[in-house]
């Protein structure tokens, strides 16, 4: 091989070797896994989770109103579960209400729960991913962490009450129909009971020729 072949490649290799290097300085400024990028990552992981914290709080106390809302439903409705029933035009309010507290209950423990469960399942990633923050920053990352995770145990708490309300909802509202029917059924019997027969004077009962005597009859 000639010695300006041999050269050719020499060349060509320090500049690949030196275009190489030049890209991979600027990518330890830019791509994210360099430590600076591990630093910053680590930093917007703590902002997520206090936002994620701030969501699941308020999941979690709409969650508690549905469920509170929808207890005094139920305990009012049974208070006057009778006089409802015997009311139509009553008793299809009542059902739209219930109706109503049965979605709202459901759809927030649902949204409570899935933000709850958010923070559970990123735990033990994001305490891996922040590591590398320095002892300071790493302690409030640390806090941040512990507060979102009662957060999350709150609002799951919260949802689970919804949800049981949501089921004694709707126990009443059946509790109404059952009530509704025998409303009905005892307004039917009513209707069919026989009507008393006015009492008439036992001697307009006897013959025209017929006279009592003595407490005994006799016909003349």
């Amino acid at each position: 091989m000639s010695m300006l072949p041999c050269r050719v490649l020499c060349l060509l290799a320090i500049v690949l070797c030196c275009v190489g290097v030049a890209h991979a300085e600027s990518a330890a400024d830019d791509y994210p896994d360099s430590f600076q990028g591990f630093v910053e990552r680590a930093r917007k992981i703590v902002n997520k989770t206090l936002r994620l914290k701030e969501e699941c709080v308020n999941a979690g106390m709409a969650a508690l109103k549905a469920a509170d809302e929808a207890q005094l439903f139920v305990d009012t409705t049974k208070e006057k579960l009778e006089n409802i029933a015997a009311d139509q035009e009553e008793v299809k309010r009542t059902k739209i209400k219930g109706d109503e507290l049965i979605e709202n209950a459901m759809k927030a423990a649902e949204k409570a729960k899935e933000l709850a469960d958010k923070i559970f399942e990123s735990k033990t990633e994001n305490e891996k991913k922040t590591a590398v923050l320095f002892q300071e920053e790493l302690d409030k990352a640390r806090e941040v962490f512990k507060d979102a995770e009662n957060a999350a145990h709150d609002a799951e708490q919260h949802a689970e009450k919804a949800v049981k309300l949501a089921f004694l909802v709707l126990e009443v509202l059946q509790k109404l129909e059952a009530a509704v029917a025998a409303a009905k059924e005892k307004g039917k019997e009513k209707q069919v009971e026989p009507q008393p027969q006015e009492q008439t004077n036992e001697t307009s009962l006897l013959p025209n020729n017929a006279s009592i005597t003595n407490g005994t009859k006799r016909n003349d």
